[in-house]
């Protein structure tokens, strides 16, 4: 069974250019744009991972990785943002997440995610 994967980021050309290399390599991906969406999507099911842009609208990534941490301790969290923010990465660390600057090539997040599942009991 292949590992699951929510990728949430509300720039719609970003969020494809995220999900479409985790779906070439077998990852089962959902994607949402919203905060709300994620949070929905996490509430019906459990990812493997969740990658979430650290800006989404009124709330961030970082809101998701709270609350998904809650009801799913298990859960792999990245936090993707445009610019490097030494905080965030580590308030991210306090909550078991990686923060990262969004992946610029299929190769980069194809890496990110193969580490992440390799350091991850699941």
């Amino acid at each position: 069974m292949p590992y699951s994967v929510l990728v949430v980021d509300e720039r719609p050309l970003v969020l494809a250019r995220l999900v479409e290399p985790l779906r070439e390599a077998g990852y089962d991906v959902t994607a949402a744009t919203t905060f709300e969406a994620a949070k929905q999507r996490l509430a019906v099911n459990t990812p493997n991972l969740l990658i979430a842009a650290s800006r989404l609208g009124l709330f961030n990534g970082m809101h998701l990785v709270v609350r998904g941490r809650i009801d799913h301790p298990a859960m792999a969290a990245i936090l993707t943002a445009q610019v490097k923010d030494p905080l965030l990465e580590a308030e991210a660390s306090t909550y078991g997440a990686t923060c990262v600057l969004t992946p610029e090539t299929s190769a980069e997040l194809l890496a990110l995610v193969s580490s992440t599942f390799a350091l991850q009991p699941m």
